[in-house]
C-alpha cells in the first residue's frame, strides 16, 4: 500500500492523502473513492474510519482520496465567493480532478457521513463522473410507524403502574403538542407565495431538505444510472428505528430500481464508536461499492442502470 499527501485545488489551498490501489502500478483503478469531513472531522473521519475504510479499499484495488474541504482539517479557509453549497461541490470536484490525475481513475463514488452526505448528493447532479453516491445517517425523517416503535419503546420500559401512567400521559401530551406545531408549521408553509414554494431536485435548499423532492431526486439518479446507498445507524431508536423507515419516507416504497439501495445497521451508534460498530460499517460501503460502483470493464464506459 501506497499513500501520499498533497494540496490540490485552483489555489492549491486544500489538503488531502491518497491511497492508491495495491496493485497500482498495473493499470488504473475501476474507480476512485472520495472521503471527507463528517461535520468539522478532520480527514481521518470518527474514529479514523476513512482511514480504514481507504485501506480495505486499497487491497480491492481500488484508490481513495481522504480530503478536508475549505475551511476544515488541514484546509484553508475559502474566499467566500461562493455559497456553501456551491463551495463545497466545487471542493469535491477539484478533489475528482487530483485524484484522476494521480490514479488514471475516470469514475468516482463519494461516501459521505453524516453530513457529507447531501455535498455527494448535490455532486452527484452535476458532475457525470460520480458514478456512485453513499449517504450515512444523514437523513432522520419520521413516519407514523417509526413514531409508534419509538414511544412504544419508552412507555415498555416504565411499565404500567401509577408511575408509569404519569409518563404514559406527559408524552401523550407532548405528542399532542407536536403534532399541533408541525400543523401550524404546515399552514404557514401553505401560505407563501406559490414562486417561494417552487423547488427542484438539483435545488434543494441545505438548510431545509423536502423528503419527496429528495426522494425524487435521489430515483433520477439512480434511472440515470448514478449508483445510490442510503443506509442508516439503529440504536438512536428516536432517529430511524426500521429497516423501510428512511424508503418510506422519501416516497421510494415502490421503487426497486436496482440502482438504488437502502441498508439498515440496527446495532451500530452513529459515531461508530466501537471496533464492531466500524468493520460493520466499512463492510457495508465496501459492498455497496462492489454493486453499485463500476467495475473494471465498466471503467471505459458510463454506468449503465442494469445491475453490475
Amino acid at each position: 500500500m501506497r499513500e501520499t499527501t498533497l494540496t490540490f485545488g485552483p489555489q492549491a489551498d486544500l489538503l488531502g492523502t491518497v491511497t492508491f490501489a495495491a496493485n497500482d502500478a498495473a493499470s488504473p483503478p475501476p474507480f476512485g473513492v472520495l472521503l471527507f469531513n463528517a461535520g468539522v472531522i478532520h480527514r481521518v473521519g470518527a474514529h479514523r474510519v476513512n482511514v480504514k475504510l481507504a485501506r480495505a479499499l486499497a487491497a480491492d484495488g481500488v484508490a481513495t482520496l481522504r480530503c478536508d474541504l475549505h475551511g476544515m482539517g488541514d484546509s484553508l479557509r475559502a474566499d467566500g465567493r461562493l455559497s456553501y453549497k456551491d463551495q463545497v461541490v466545487a471542493d469535491l470536484r477539484a478533489a475528482m480532478d487530483v485524484l484522476q490525475s494521480t490514479t488514471g481513475a475516470q469514475h468516482f463514488a463519494l461516501v459521505g457521513f453524516c453530513s457529507g452526505a447531501m455535498p455527494s448528493y448535490w455532486t452527484a447532479q452535476v458532475d457525470p463522473r460520480v458514478s456512485a453516491i453513499v449517504m450515512y445517517d444523514a437523513l432522520n425523517f419520521i413516519t407514523p410507524l417509526s413514531v409508534l416503535r419509538y414511544l412504544g419503546v419508552r412507555l415498555m420500559r416504565h411499565g404500567y403502574g401509577p408511575k408509569a401512567w404519569a409518563v404514559w400521559t406527559r408524552v401523550g401530551l407532548r405528542g399532542v403538542a407536536a403534532v399541533g406545531a408541525k400543523a401550524a408549521r404546515i399552514f404557514a408553509r401553505g401560505s407563501r407565495s406559490t414562486t417561494m414554494q417552487a423547488s427542484s431536485a438539483a435545488s434543494v435548499d441545505e438548510e431545509k431538505v423536502d423528503r419527496r423532492t429528495l426522494g425524487r431526486g435521489l430515483l433520477a439518479l439512480a434511472e440515470r444510472g448514478v449508483g445510490v446507498m442510503v443506509f442508516s445507524a439503529g440504536t438512536d431508536f428516536s432517529a430511524v428505528n426500521y429497516a423501510d423507515q428512511l424508503r418510506d419516507a422519501l416516497g421510494l416504497r415502490q421503487a426497486r430500481n436496482p440502482r438504488l439501495l437502502f441498508a439498515h445497521l440496527h446495532d451500530i451508534d452513529h459515531a461508530v464508536t466501537t471496533r464492531v460498530a466500524q468493520q460493520q460499517w466499512i463492510d457495508t460501503v465496501q459492498r455497496g461499492l462492489r454493486q453499485l460502483a463500476p467495475l473494471r470493464a465498466q471503467a471505459a464506459s458510463p454506468p449503465s442502470a442494469s445491475p453490475p
